[in-house]
């Protein structure tokens, strides 16, 4: 009886032990597959994150390229100040009377910042006045100036200045003296007053270069004669006297 025991016994434990180990076997399995899935998965991300970003470096080092061939370097050249260089070399004439040929040089000025900036402006005072200014207007320069055609004395002229939303004319340099001067064949009352003794002109600084015609002056306001030459073009009187006057705004 006991051996008999003993082997159904033993018989039942061995027939179990199989079925235990394939459960935990199949676990096993299971788990390993997840955590190679999950690896798969990574990789296939970093991949696709490497061949996103190289489309983008190619498609960079493409724009790149083809600005480099549509907009190649070159030095930068003044607009305008090209100069053609003559040099004619002749050479003594012969018995036979024949002269050297003459050969021709060209050569290119590469500007600098001023040079640059000096044309800019000098191009910019070639404008034509009807796109700079309003009509009955002269363009130089920066500003606008008006000559009038009637007669007020100062005090009613800058007030006539300042309902066209200008003031009278103030001169601060000689090419803005000898073009209203060129441009005026009358006389003219500009922005120069005299104020205890002191020259002064309407935007309140003193005068600096002058153009009197003279050191005799009576009166207290400047006047302007477009008939005289420009460095000495400058007269005073009374501002009661009734004379035409010339306007200056920013264009």
């Amino acid at each position: 009886m006991y051996i008999k025991f003993c082997r159904i016994v033993g018989s039942g434990g061995n027939d179990k032990l199989p079925d235990e180990a394939n459960a935990k076997f199949s676990v096993e399995v299971k788990k390993q597959q997840g955590k190679d899935l999950q690896v798969l998965g990574n990789v296939g991300l970093y991949r696709t994150v490497c061949l996103l970003l190289s489309v983008i470096c190619l498609v960079l080092l493409l724009v790149i390229i083809i600005l480099c061939v549509k907009f190649p370097f070159q030095p930068q050249v003044c607009h305008g100040t090209e100069k053609g260089v003559e040099a004619k070399e002749k050479g003594s004439v012969t018995e036979k009377g024949i002269e050297a040929k003459e050969e021709r040089f060209q050569s290119t000025e590469v500007c600098s910042l001023q040079t640059c900036q000096a044309q800019y402006f000098q191009q910019q005072s070639q404008v034509p006045a009807c796109h700079m200014c309003d009509e009955g207007w002269l363009h130089f320069e920066s500003s606008c100036y008006f000559l009038s055609r009637d007669r007020m004395n100062w005090d009613e002229s800058r007030d006539e200045c300042k309902k066209r939303g200008a003031d009278l004319a103030v001169i601060t340099n000689k090419t803005v003296q000898t073009f209203l001067t060129k441009k005026g064949n009358l006389m003219y009352w500009i922005g120069l007053r005299q104020r205890t003794r002191n020259w002064v002109w309407v935007n309140n600084t003193a005068l600096g270069q002058s153009y009197w015609s003279g050191s005799n002056r009576q009166g207290d306001c400047g006047l302007l004669t477009g008939r005289d030459p420009p460095e000495r073009s400058w007269s005073s009187t009374s501002c009661d006297q009734y004379s035409f006057y010339i306007c200056q705004r920013g264009r």
